[in-house]
């Protein structure tokens, strides 16, 4: 379990690195409609991320039946959750859609650049 807590603070400092990164460029290139929906999508996607690492460390310690409903309702609460943030971000005029989408998946980015390079955090004991 300590693999996760440290998996999940390494994955969410990388994504608010980033996500800085991108807010400054937003900020200073394009109009703020652009870095609020930067923000918007970010704040989503790492609670997305916690939540996933939430509802896999609970359930581990199911039953395999339990654990896969457990697992599929918390999976369609996410989604749900998601297209909640989409419906959200379009209907609003002051939040930008496209940013928004890029800030959600942020999380998926430094993913895939931490196993491309292979930069996970080694497990402490």
């Amino acid at each position: 379990m300590q693999l996760v807590k440290a998996t999940k603070v390494f994955v969410i400092k990388w994504v608010l690195i980033i996500d800085l990164i991108l807010l400054v460029l937003m900020a200073a290139f394009f109009d703020m409609r652009s870095a609020y929906g930067l923000i918007v999508g970010s704040v989503m996607s790492i609670i997305n991320f916690h939540l996933l690492a939430l509802s896999l460390t609970k359930a581990v310690k199911y039953k395999p039946i339990n654990a896969g409903a457990y697992v599929f309702i918390n999976y369609i609460l996410r989604y749900i959750l998601w297209f909640a943030v989409f419906y959200i971000a379009l209907k609003r005029p002051d939040v930008n859609l496209l940013t928004t989408v890029l800030g959600m998946l942020t999380v998926k980015i430094v993913i895939t650049i931490i196993n491309i390079f292979n930069w996970w955090p080694e497990e402490q004991q």
